[in-house]
């Protein structure tokens, strides 16, 4: 049985899988990571392969917990070309490993230029090609992380925030223009998170004369969707996917 594991900075998402079959699925967050041990002990686990974007110490102690039990860890590091790849960063090793795993998941779809936009924790948006070649990306702060920031370096905002209605859904109907304090923020933050992915397309696009396939994935996406008015392809957890291929190369060219 092979464990696939996504360590982010909020959440680790992991599967357990055997001959491409699925057999057990969870998500816990990052800071009760020490209760997993409970979840993945009645499965007789060979290899691991693992994704950490959350910190060194995280990283160590999943692997070493993992270690003990007698499985083998594979790390996942970027590299210059493989798993169907070409790795454009200018210091290849420095392309997390979440992005590197969820583009090598877009290259199976076998797509022409594509965006892979994850929202979680941080918003990273990333150009895969028609030829399978990562071109480059950005990140900015995810929706809760730009929430956060605006109320910690603001003195008012969240006092005004206090007494208003939930803002819902920015993008639907009756919630545009923002008349509270609270629809104001969530509203921008909105805006900010949907204007960064159309401009982003629209750069790609000009560098390549087509509109981008757009693929979305990541916890928070869902809060985008109503405002992202193109087409796109939701998927649940495209890291994940990305490490069950990694996982099947591997055994393979063993």
């Amino acid at each position: 049985m092979i464990l696939l594991i996504d360590a982010g900075n909020t959440r680790i998402k992991w599967r357990i899988v055997a001959g491409g079959a699925l057999c057990a699925a969870g998500v816990s967050p990052t800071a009760d990571a020490a209760g997993l041990n409970a979840a993945w002990r009645p499965f007789a686990l060979t290899r691991a392969v693992l994704s950490c974007v959350a910190d060194a110490a995280l990283q160590a102690d999943l692997i070493d917990r993992l270690t003990a039990r007698g499985v083998s860890v594979q790390r996942l590091v970027a590299e210059r070309e493989r798993y169907g790849v070409i790795n454009r960063y200018e210091f290849p090793e420095k392309l997390g490993a979440d992005r590197y795993a969820a583009l090598i998941a877009a290259a199976r779809l076998q797509l022409d230029d594509c965006v892979v936009a994850s929202i979680g924790t941080a918003t990273t948006l990333d150009w895969l090609d028609r030829n399978r070649e990562f071109r480059g990306g950005v990140i900015l702060p995810g929706p809760d992380l730009m929430r956060g920031a605006l109320l910690g370096g603001t003195r008012q905002i969240e006092s005004r925030m206090q007494d208003d209605v939930d803002p819902g859904n920015f993008a639907a109907a009756g919630f545009f223009p923002p008349r509270t304090t609270n629809s104001a923020v969530s509203g921008g933050i909105h805006l900010a998170q949907v204007g960064a992915i159309q401009a982003f397309c629209a750069a790609v696009q000009a560098e390549t004369g087509t509109r981008p396939q757009l693929l979305l994935t990541g916890g928070a996406r869902a809060r985008l969707l109503p405002g992202l008015h193109m087409e796109l392809i939701e998927i649940e957890d495209l890291v994940l996917e990305g490490l069950a291929w990694i996982a099947r190369e591997t055994a393979c060219a063993n």
